[in-house]
């Protein structure tokens, strides 16, 4: 028989938002509006804005938590590689009840570049030369940074597979403790702002210059979000035994690849992810309440979403769906970690988080919750993720009776 995973902590930093309460607060309000990104100038750019985590504060809360003898003194590639998400995963830690991790939990982090190669190419900006320069022969860079300042030994692993990052992350997380490899994973997405990427994505045009406003008739494409996302997730009976308190299980996951095109998706290559994840966690479409979609404002990207959940959920009366790349910006690799928490924020709540940047929305058979909130018809959720080169991600979460033992 399978063993159940849990998840028993969360933690984040966005935009304005360094800590779950204040991202709840924020997605409540809508978000924040993006900005010209700190960390270099975008002046010659069409697109111009982003959705960029100030590193001063996250370094500033860092050195804080240094002081108070929450993690061993952290050095500036660290920081650099990992820092967000280092800050997001010692708010987690403290939701699940653990001081520090125990011997045995493993670690599993996405991420867009590695991080280190970030570093790298800083100090080499900076004028220093090669031998100065960070080590770059590390394996899966931000998360062995993770795995380092925490001093974890289990099975460690890095993602950095587009916009599938985070679920191929959770996928393999999952894998360690449904099969007994680990009892507790430390897993999410951490990302830091990348001119390299603003660039890209502004040759391809695929950036707003003024919003993201996902499945609106007059969308323009994406904005860059950084930031990250850490949860610890553990088996659920060594999660009770140890007193702490479930907050959502995580019961299926689905990955798969379109093998059509790097940037135009084929709608059934989700289908299938999706039909995978509810197929493994034994649900049926008319057991889900919310989906939280990968929604990147993206005229093509919204219509294979939209074309996918509609041959899997049909009508599907009451289901809700939104994005909340809106509120966030697009975390790229990180984007499936910080929507996996605000789905299940979703959940506690009962009510998917506005989505006030979409004001002419298009024609889907599905509530999307522009104004009032729709109460969710049931405490199970799916969260969807698409990436460049068809890569495709879903996964089922579902609020536990906590009053189960």
């Amino acid at each position: 028989m399978r063993r159940t995973a849990v998840v028993t902590g969360l933690g984040v930093v966005a935009r304005g938002a360094i800590g779950l309460d204040a991202f709840r607060a924020s997605l409540a309000q809508g978000g924040v509006c993006p900005d010209m990104p700190p960390q270099f100038d975008t002046s010659g750019y069409r697109a111009r804005r982003a959705f960029a985590a100030d590193p001063r504060a996250t370094e500033d809360a860092l050195r804080q938590a240094e002081r108070a003898g929450q993690v061993a003194a952290l050095s500036s590639e660290q920081l650099a590689c990992a820092g967000h998400g280092i800050l997001a995963a010692l708010e987690a830690m403290r939701m699940a009840g653990f001081a520090q991790l125990p011997q045995g939990v493993g670690c599993a982090v996405a991420t867009t570049s590695g991080g280190l190669m970030d570093a790298y190419s800083d100090a080499l900006m900076a004028g220093q030369g090669e031998r100065d320069a960070p080590d770059l022969v590390t394996p899966a860079s931000a998360a062995r940074v993770l795995s380092e300042v925490f001093g974890l030994d289990g099975p460690l692993c890095g993602f950095s597979c587009a916009c599938v990052s985070s679920l191929g992350a959770m996928s393999y997380a999952l894998s360690r403790i449904w099969s007994g490899d680990a009892d507790v994973m430390l897993v999410g997405g951490s990302d830091r702002m990348r001119e390299a990427d603003f660039a890209g994505f502004n040759a391809l045009r695929a950036m707003d210059r003024d919003s993201c406003r996902p499945f609106d008739v007059t969308r323009k494409g994406m904005m860059i979000g950084d930031g990250a996302a850490m949860l610890v997730i553990e088996e659920e009976a060594h999660a009770r035994a140890r007193g702490a308190t479930p907050i959502v299980r995580l019961s299926g996951v689905g990955l798969s690849s379109d093998s059509h095109h790097i940037t135009s998706p084929d709608a059934r290559g989700l289908t299938r992810a999706m039909r995978q994840a509810l197929a493994q966690a034994r649900r049926s479409p008319e057991d889900i309440g919310y989906v939280n979609c990968h929604g990147t404002g993206t005229p093509l990207n919204d219509a294979a979403e939209a074309e996918a959940l509609g041959t899997v959920f049909g009508d599907a009366p009451g289901l809700v769906i939104s994005s909340t790349k809106g509120s966030t910006g697009h975390l790229l690799g990180s984007a499936g970690a910080i929507e996996i928490v605000a789905t299940v924020l979703a959940l506690q709540a009962g009510a998917a988080p506005p989505m006030v940047t979409t004001t002419r929305p298009e024609d889907v058979p599905f509530h999307l919750p522009l104004g009032p909130a729709h109460a969710l018809r049931s405490a199970i959720a799916m969260k969807n993720s698409l990436g460049f080169g068809g890569l495709n991600g879903s996964l089922i979460l579902e609020l536990p009776d906590i009053g189960e033992t």
